[in-house]
């Protein structure tokens, strides 16, 4: 927390050598930046930013975890100030307003990986 407000920001760390472990990590970053790039260069609302989310994940071969769509970042803790989901927002997010959040899951094994940022 800084000045009364919040950072958020988080990645998946992969401790040991399962070679699915770390392969998910990586996808939840690699559909993170997709999806940050998609809202930077089409403007796309948050919705399609999920829906597009979703995508990415399964041609990956993951499961989007679509209970967590983003919050926008408010005064800390966010989880009393929330201001709604980014995934059921329609319009266009804001720079510096809203976080995207991306939990993958595994098909079949009970494990995911997480990454979340400032959309900047």
């Amino acid at each position: 927390m800084w000045g009364g407000h919040e950072g958020d920001a988080g990645a998946t760390f992969v401790v040991g050598d399962d070679a699915e472990m770390h392969a998910c990590a990586d996808a939840a970053k690699t559909v993170f930046d997709e999806v940050e790039h998609r809202w930077r260069t089409t403007g796309a609302g948050g919705k399609a930013l999920y829906e597009y989310a979703e995508q990415r994940a399964n041609v990956l071969g993951w499961r989007l975890n679509l209970d967590i769509k983003g919050h926008r970042v408010s005064d800390f803790p966010h989880a009393i100030y929330k201001a709604g989901n980014l995934g059921d927002f329609d319009a266009s997010p804001n720079p510096g307003l809203w976080i995207l959040e991306i939990q993958l899951a595994h098909p079949t094994r009970p494990f995911g990986a997480f990454y979340e940022d400032l959309l900047v």
